[in-house]
């Protein structure tokens, strides 16, 4: 199965927040930097992990890092697509 075991609910709560508090943000640019961050973050665990020589924990880290760069990926895709889309007359 390709698809991740523990979607993700965080698109669904940045539409309703940028509704909600009136955000001209895109919901998919926002949910994009987060999932930036949480990459920024995973590789500075895995490498305080890797000094440690703590093999297990970075094995779990590099398959969340790999999760969140995949998640990245495909929001920058459809980012891409969305801006290439012109609108029809």
């Amino acid at each position: 199965m390709d698809r991740d075991a523990y979607p993700t609910p965080g698109l669904d709560a940045f539409w309703e927040d940028a509704d909600r508090d009136g955000s001209g943000d895109d919901p998919l640019e926002r949910e994009l930097c987060d999932r930036l961050d949480a990459i920024a973050r995973y590789r500075r665990m895995i490498a305080e992990a890797q000094v440690n020589a703590q093999d297990d924990a970075t094995e779990r880290l590099l398959e969340q890092h790999e999760r969140e760069r995949r998640i990245a990926q495909r929001l920058t895709e459809v980012i891409r697509r969305r801006r290439g889309a012109r609108p029809r007359p």
